[in-house]
């Protein structure tokens, strides 16, 4: 099967949170138009090479905050939208979403384009935490002995007592560990209360920072499951709080125990079963805590959505000749394959990848500009720039980096926490049994971030 064949004449405007999460689709997707979050010379680099066009929520507004603003992208870009369906006959276009949006759904509803993506309410409904840990339960499924609480009506001793010394506590909703708190003392309990207030939070043993995240896809027949990759979170190098996502290592999850992984892809399974008995359809993700031995895994968060793995994912695969996940999810969603037919690559999508991908992240307070002038493309481990270039397909040498993901314009206004860039590579990230980064790894973090040159700026400069 040519898979560039999949989609005929069809042609795609795909809403996404980042716009380099199209560079591992559009060899093989028709996409043509990406609106999306932020603006960067990489969407210009890929408009170039391939025709793709970007309409940003970031260049409209000058400004870039956190993931929480998807839903404004589409009412914020919505007249260049039209105008550019317009320009050709309406019939060839559909659009499609890697996360849900509702305003999404309301332009679909009031244009008559065709949409592939789960009614936001039902998502809306799935990513509330109390649902899922359910859902665990009802399956037989492991799950971290924990309680719901409110952290006004509790004594930090009391709890620890109960948790141990370290526990954790979530509220319902959240994103990028927004929504978690680490309590190790007095004064994170005082902290955390300070900062959720009287919302109920989940309240858990902290079994550590040892994470693994997997992609899947769910259909009404069947599961197909991707391989895993140790989830990056907390890392001080790339100005990331504990419990916040800031990359993935799918080479270090070789290093896991077979036994783990085995067990990771079978409750994978199970929950993509549940999801499609709600109806839920095509690409999710889940992240699991593993134990101190690293021997048993629990789920902990269900993400409805395109993830950020995703993207390093996909392009590992591309790179591999195989189909990536997320172009089979998006083929069968717009009825190119069948079920069958995606079930029938199961044994292709969990084979190992090599791929890893850092995210730095601006600083936790306060707005920050570029003044740096970063450009997207390959680069030695030194930081000399080697040449343009999108996807792992471009790196020659094993020890080459790939900056892309944003790469942000000088004169950038960031939000607090927002991703400034992400470096894909094909090297190991993580050292799993210090749970710590690697040297090469360190040592990059500290030059892109040289190279950024983030400045303070005052919120309402940054307005």
């Amino acid at each position: 099967m040519r898979y560039g064949d999949l989609f005929h004449s069809r042609r795609i405007v795909w809403l996404c949170r980042a716009g380099h999460y199209s560079a591992g689709m559009t060899p093989l997707c028709p996409i043509g138009i990406v609106a999306c979050m932020d603006d960067s010379p990489t969407h210009d680099l890929i408009q170039e090479r391939e025709g793709v066009r970007f309409f940003s929520l970031e260049k409209t507004r000058g400004r870039l905050g956190d993931d929480s603003a998807l839903n404004e992208v589409v009412p914020c870009v919505r007249e260049e939208l039209e105008a550019a369906l317009g320009e050709e006959s309406g019939d060839r276009w559909v659009l499609a979403a890697a996360s849900p949006s509702r305003s999404l759904a309301n332009f679909a509803s009031e244009t008559g384009h065709e949409l592939f993506a789960n009614p936001p309410e039902l998502t809306a409904w799935l990513n509330d935490k109390v649902n899922f840990l359910a859902a665990l339960d009802d399956l037989g499924l492991p799950r971290i002995r924990g309680r719901w609480a409110r952290l006004t009506e509790m004594r930090y001793r009391e709890t620890a007592s109960e948790m141990g010394t370290s526990f954790v506590v979530q509220l319902a909703r959240g994103t990028s560990g927004s929504g978690t708190a680490f309590i190790g003392s007095e004064q994170d309990h005082a902290a955390a209360g300070a900062r959720f207030g009287v919302a109920p939070v989940w309240v858990a043993p902290d079994l550590g920072d040892l994470s693994v995240n997997i992609n899947a896809i769910a259909m009404e027949g069947g599961v197909a499951v991707s391989c895993p990759s140790v989830q990056l979170t907390g890392l001080s190098m790339l100005c990331s709080q504990r419990g916040m996502y800031c990359g993935n290592d799918f080479v270090a999850a070789r290093d896991l125990p077979a036994a783990t992984v085995g067990d990771v892809v079978e409750q994978t399974a199970s929950i993509g079963r549940w999801l499609a008995s709600l109806g839920f359809r095509g690409l999710y993700g889940l992240d699991f805590v593993l134990d101190t031995s690293g021997s048993k895994a629990y789920a902990v968060d269900l993400n409805p959505r395109w993830q950020g793995s995703t993207a390093p994912l996909t392009l590992a695969e591309y790179k591999a000749g195989r189909l990536p996940l997320a172009v089979a999810d998006m083929a069968w969603r717009m009825g190119a394959l069948g079920e069958t037919e995606v079930l029938r690559l199961q044994d292709e999508f969990i084979r190992p990848v090599r791929a890893s991908h850092i995210s730095l992240r601006c600083r936790a307070s306060g707005w920050s500009e570029v003044a740096g002038n970063l450009r997207p493309g390959v680069y030695s481990r030194d930081l000399a720039f080697v040449r343009p270039g999108l996807r792992l397909n471009d790196l020659e040498r094993p020890d080459e980096l790939l900056v892309t993901g944003g790469v942000p314009r000088p004169g950038a206004r960031m939000g607090p926490k927002a991703h400034a860039l992400r470096v894909a590579s094909e090297q190991q990230v993580m050292d799993i049994g210090r749970l710590r980064p690697l040297p090469w790894s360190e040592a990059a973090a500290r030059m892109l971030y040289q190279a950024l040159a983030l400045k303070p700026v005052e919120e309402e400069a940054a307005r």
